[in-house]
């Protein structure tokens, strides 16, 4: 028996009704995996890529629907949210204004054994 990849998701219900069996709309799919909420991740399909889609109930404005790949279909995934939820500062101590100094230093390769033999003889 052949196999066959799908996704399960959500779309909206204007959405799902427009769709027909093979998902011809002319545009990209983009179903939601989880219901409701707004910072969720999306799944992307290409019109090209999809054999079929079986459409399930509708709750809350949103109807389940299990979307059958092609062989070899690609998709997308990607995640909407706000900013704040998915970009987080970074801590850079060089913005800091009372920090202890850093120290850099920088040897050439050809010197490491140098270096280190010259560091055992001073610890010793």
């Amino acid at each position: 028996m052949k196999e066959v990849h799908a996704v399960v998701g959500y779309l909206s219900d204007k959405v799902a009704k427009a769709l027909g069996p093979k998902g011809q709309s002319g545009e990209p799919l983009e179903i939601k995996l989880e219901r409701g909420g707004d910072g969720d991740t999306y799944v992307r399909i290409s019109p090209n890529d999809i054999a079929g889609v079986l459409v399930g109930a509708s709750q809350k404005g949103e109807t389940s629907v299990q979307v059958l790949l092609k062989e070899n279909a690609t998709v997308e995934t990607f995640t909407r949210a706000a900013v704040s939820d998915l970009l987080k500062p970074i801590r850079d101590l060089s913005f800091i204004k009372y920090r202890p100094p850093i120290n850099v230093i920088y040897v050439d390769p050809r010197f490491i054994d140098k270096l280190i033999d010259i560091n055992r003889q001073k610890t010793s």
